[in-house]
């Protein structure tokens, strides 16, 4: 009977914290950063100076459902196969910068992908 008893426990509780993780994705977090706070300190990368005449191109793109810095890094990382310098600042803005002409459909098609909402794409 107790094992009946310890086996229940550990399901309820199982399923409520798979509850709390499907109501917490679908309210836009899902990033680990608890909708907006951010739970682990990290030190932040430098500045990296990029040179205006190398990158002529610009595109910025505004988006949502960006909280912190884990989901900047996570939207500079989604850019980079399209061969683009992403930079992230919070809250909500992504400046890419090409040597080349910049596909906007693209880039905003690899955000959602990611898991965030382009709001406007301007170059």
């Amino acid at each position: 009977m107790v094992d009946y008893l310890i086996v229940g426990a550990a399901l309820a509780l199982a399923i409520f914290i798979l509850v709390r993780r499907v109501v917490h994705i679908g309210r836009g977090g899902g990033c680990g950063c608890e909708g907006g706070v951010q739970t682990t300190r990290r030190r932040r990368r430098r500045a990296r100076r990029i040179d205006a005449e190398r990158y002529p191109y610009v595109l910025e793109l505004q988006v949502g459902g960006m909280h912190c810095e884990n989901c900047a890094r996570r939207i500079e990382g989604a850019l980079q196969p399209l061969d683009v310098i992403a930079e992230a600042k919070l809250p909500g803005t992504v400046i890419v910068r090409s040597k080349h002409p910049i596909d906007k459909e693209a880039c905003s098609k690899v955000v959602r992908d990611a898991g965030y909402e382009v709001i406007n794409a301007t170059a």
